[in-house]
């Protein structure tokens, strides 16, 4: 198994195909924004094991926009321009879960971007990501939300840096 990290655009076609296919299994994005978002990201890591990949995470880069509505969904009093960065696109392969690689993953990410803000949301049923985000220094901010994609409540978690 081997860890890799690049920019999506960095990353060869075939394994960008693998990593939105992954992204878009998990069911927790909106499919119709993945790539663009992935194409304007900061950094990606993620881990192959033979030739598949198999766990991604990336360090987000959004829009302006759809920060400001994060924040105002969850009633956050933080100005959401010092979260400029965000912690998102998590997946494990099935096969692949209950080894920490989310866990690796997200912690190598957050270790290069130590000097930033970040700031990240997660369900309010995924206990596991929950645990990784507050393992990693992030809090809770503001309010549960409803998700657009799914019938659950969202939850935005900061780390200052």
């Amino acid at each position: 198994m081997e860890l890799h990290f690049g920019t999506y655009r960095e990353i060869i076609t075939e394994d960008q195909n693998e990593i939105k296919s992954l992204i878009i299994k998990g069911n927790e994005a909106n499919n119709n924004l993945v790539e663009g978002r992935l194409h304007t990201s900061a950094l990606t890591a993620y881990f192959k094991d033979n030739n598949k990949i198999i766990a991604t995470s990336t360090i987000k880069t959004p829009e302006i926009s759809y920060i400001t509505t994060i924040f105002d969904k969850a009633l956050s009093k933080l100005d959401p321009l010092n979260y400029i960065h965000e912690l998102g696109y998590v997946f494990v392969d099935l096969d692949y879960r209950n080894q920490k690689l989310a866990s690796t993953l997200c912690s190598e990410l957050v270790q290069r971007f130590k000097t930033e803000n970040l700031f990240s949301t997660t369900r309010t049923d995924n206990l596991g990501m929950q645990s990784i985000l507050n393992t990693l220094g992030f809090i809770p901010n503001g309010n549960p939300y409803p998700s657009i994609i799914q019938d659950k409540l969202l939850s935005v978690y900061i780390k200052i840096s």
